[in-house]
């Protein structure tokens, strides 16, 4: 729905090659995930992510995620737009 939008919107704009985040993992690591039925799975079980750490920002004596992160406020966010 909003890749439509986005065509009618933007006169010229051609996104026919835009995939879901979903989609773009399995044409990306296909093969090699354990669990590729869903992008949770995807996310959980692909090799190249195995060992890295989420950043964090300490607040209020604790660590919590930071949702400022590139990958989380950029990267997910427009993958599952499309």
């Amino acid at each position: 729905a909003v890749r439509k939008k986005l065509e009618e919107t933007v006169p010229g704009l051609d996104l026919r090659d835009a995939v879901n985040l979903h989609q773009w993992y399995l044409d990306c690591y296909g093969g090699q995930m354990t669990d590729d039925s869903t992008l949770r799975g995807c996310m959980n079980t692909n090799p190249g992510y195995r060992g890295l750490t989420h950043p964090c920002k300490e607040q209020d004596g604790k660590f919590m995620p930071d949702l400022k992160y590139r990958y989380l406020s950029e990267d997910v966010p427009t993958g599952m737009c499309f």
